[in-house]
């Protein structure tokens, strides 16, 4: 993973989609389509995307744009909360990068004297569950302590495993670790939560260099997210870390 001072976010947004639409639980409106407006915005990380000047490495909104045309355009629903859920929903799908979505869906003329009425969603109020995996073998007790009360200022702690002692594994040379994972709700999205994760294990002191497997202060990672798992590799790795995301689930 990319440092988190090295993270350029780039805004996105798409105004005024319009389409036709059943909308309405009136017999009226079941039987005769109408205009909808539909706009949307969201922020990535654009490091990657901006340095090659390549789409993919980025996120098309073409796609998503078709993606919700196909959804939306010609169906029927009763209430335009409804359209903007499925909209949100396309694009938290469309990839975990993706952050701070806002959807705005308007239905003009609803209410007579006014222009429309309109209803909008924010992927930031909402709560998302993840699992970070926590290890240290330098004052592992006392960094822990420090961490997990640095974490609970962004994220409501509901379980956690018990911590465990276990060997080094990669690089044996050094003293033993203590493991642990947390179960976790948060309204921070992957990407947010990832760079917080790096600011709590500098703020424990610890310094990266080029041995990734080197004795640390604190390490944190997300392992699940929104029950997506997120670091396969090191649950193929670790049996301990299969057993606290068994245990979590």
């Amino acid at each position: 993973m990319r440092e988190f001072s090295d993270f350029k976010p780039a805004h996105i947004a798409v105004k005024n989609l319009r389409l036709r639409t059943y909308i309405g639980f009136n017999d009226w409106e079941r039987k005769k389509m109408q205009d909808i407006v539909i706009s949307y915005s969201f922020s990535y990380d654009s490091s990657n995307s901006t340095k090659k000047d390549d789409i993919d490495y980025g996120i098309n909104y073409k796609t998503i744009t078709k993606k919700i045309i196909g959804l939306i355009d010609q169906e029927k629903f009763d209430l335009i909360e409804t359209i903007a859920e499925i909209v949100l929903n396309t694009i938290q799908d469309f990839s975990l990068e993706i952050y701070n979505i806002e959807v705005q869906v308007e239905k003009p003329h609803a209410l007579r004297f006014t222009d429309n009425v309109m209803v909008i969603a924010k992927s930031s109020e909402r709560y998302k569950k993840a699992m970070i995996a926590l290890g240290s073998n330098i004052q592992p007790e006392q960094n822990f302590a420090k961490a997990i009360d640095l974490l609970c200022a962004s994220v409501s702690i509901v379980k956690k495993t018990d911590f465990i002692h276990t060997k080094a594994q990669k690089d044996t040379n050094q003293a033993d670790f203590l493991n642990g994972a947390l179960l976790v709700y948060t309204r921070l999205s992957l990407p947010e939560l990832q760079r917080e994760l790096k600011k709590i294990e500098s703020r424990c002191g610890r310094i990266r260099t080029e041995n990734k497997n080197a004795a640390r202060e604190i390490d944190m990672d997300v392992i699940s997210y929104n029950d997506i798992i997120i670091d396969q590799e090191d649950l193929d790795t670790f049996d301990f870390l299969r057993d606290f995301w068994k245990e979590l689930q």
